[in-house]
């Protein structure tokens, strides 16, 4: 027969065993296991724990899987071609343009008739990201550790610099990953000119060179230690706003615009990047942006040639009195 619960109270019981069993326990693990070192557990438990991904990593792991699950959708695909160099020295090019976004993941390269002088590089459009790399004599995969995304329409240029002046054929497979969009910039309009500009500006240069030709001219800008050119196109008042490299999908002309640094000169350069031969002079327009209208100051048409690989001097704009002084020499672009 049980007892009554008004008699003896269990709860009041309850409390003493439990302190009771545990100091058994206690007094039983600390004779038998005397080894046993909580201090170490409490640093091995840290470094577990330093070690585990809380939830913003997790979130940045969620985050990292649905960019490459939702950018790096696609078909992987392989395109090849034979570039056939002669026995001078120079640089040789093979463009690659896709009509869709691509993502490259690698780049294979090989040839016959190696030299330990040569090299090559990879170009997106003019910005290299292989410069310069020593070639081998056996064949070699170069492979990206991330996808680069270039944008529909965009040269992709593997150069052989042939520095030996051996001749050879050099087969490239260039390896991408194809995507579903074509990357437009919305901002820019399908033949932009001076009348576009989309910042505010003092002076304006135009650029302008024959149609239907897959030349590349360049125009650069220089005010004091600061270069405005396909490589850095922005400083503050200080723009390229349009470069184009070729001719046979458009005809625009390219701009540089400024606006400030009234106490500088501004220096204009041109320059044939790929050394295709013109037919016609490049024409230069310099445009000053009045209270009342645009007003052209001054236009030049200059003969290029193809041969040399300095920029060709136009004139020097003094930002504050906007008096132009011509130039006419040829210059290293890359070095001033």
């Amino acid at each position: 027969m049980s007892l009554p619960k008004y008699i003896i109270n269990f709860d009041e019981l309850e409390d003493q065993l439990k302190k009771d069993l545990l100091k058994l326990i206690d007094d039983a693990m600390k004779g038998k296991y005397p080894q046993l070192n909580t201090g170490n557990l409490e640093s091995l438990l840290s470094q577990i724990e330093s070690l585990l991904p809380d939830e913003k990593y997790k979130g940045l792991k969620n985050k990292i899987e649905q960019f490459i699950l939702g950018k790096y959708t696609g078909t992987q695909k392989i395109q090849g071609a034979l570039l056939d160099v002669p026995a001078i020295v120079g640089d040789y090019k093979n463009e690659f343009i896709f009509d869709k976004d691509v993502y490259l993941s690698g780049l294979h390269l090989n040839q016959t008739g190696w030299k330990k002088e040569d090299r090559y590089s990879l170009e997106i459009d003019k910005n290299r990201i292989i410069d310069s790399a020593t070639t081998k004599e056996i064949g070699e995969h170069k492979y990206f550790n991330t996808y680069y995304k270039v944008n529909a329409n965009t040269p992709i240029s593997f150069i052989l610099h042939n520095l030996s002046g051996n001749s050879r054929q050099c087969t490239i497979d260039l390896e991408y990953i194809e995507g579903k969009e074509t990357t437009v910039d919305p901002t820019s309009p399908e033949n932009p000119d001076i009348n576009d500009i989309p910042n505010d500006w003092d002076i304006a240069v135009r650029m302008q060179w024959e149609k239907n030709s897959p030349c590349d001219m360049d125009l650069h800008g220089i005010i004091g230690d600061k270069h405005v050119s396909y490589s850095n196109k922005s400083y503050d008042g200080f723009y390229l706003n349009w470069d184009y490299t070729e001719h046979m999908t458009n005809s625009n002309p390219e701009i540089i615009s400024v606006k400030g640094h009234y106490d500088k000169k501004l220096e204009i350069y041109v320059h044939d990047f790929n050394s295709v031969l013109l037919k016609d002079s490049v024409n230069v327009k310099i445009y000053e942006k009045r209270s009342y209208d645009i007003v052209l100051l001054k236009e030049y048409n200059i003969k290029v040639d193809n041969i040399s690989s300095l920029g060709y001097g136009v004139c020097s704009i003094d930002l504050k009195t906007k008096k132009i002084t011509d130039m006419f020499i040829k210059q290293d672009l890359f070095k001033k």
